[in-house]
């Protein structure tokens, strides 16, 4: 599994920096479509097996690695965002 930081782009020289609050990873889950040898695929389902994760697709009996597998990886946030209140007591 590939994680990209925006941070890790600089030169090995530069000065430290503060750790970045975002960061991207691709998100397997059932009906994401996915790229596998340059066919377009459907995850069915994600499996932790033996400390390494295992990416199954629909209409195909044996698991994929998810470095076999292309996906647009998705940002995420370390930083709290409290959700606002929609309702009322």
């Amino acid at each position: 599994m590939l994680l990209v930081s925006p941070s890790s782009a600089g030169s090995a020289h530069a000065q430290p920096e503060a750790r970045s609050c975002t960061f991207q990873m691709p998100v397997f889950k059932p009906g994401t479509r996915v790229l596998r040898a340059g066919r377009e695929e459907t995850v069915s389902h994600v499996v932790l097996r033996r400390r390494e994760m295992m990416v199954y697709l629909i209409g195909h009996e044996e698991p994929v690695k998810p470095e076999r597998l292309s996906l647009t990886p998705t940002w995420f946030t370390t930083t709290r965002r409290p959700e606002t209140l929609t309702w009322y007591l």
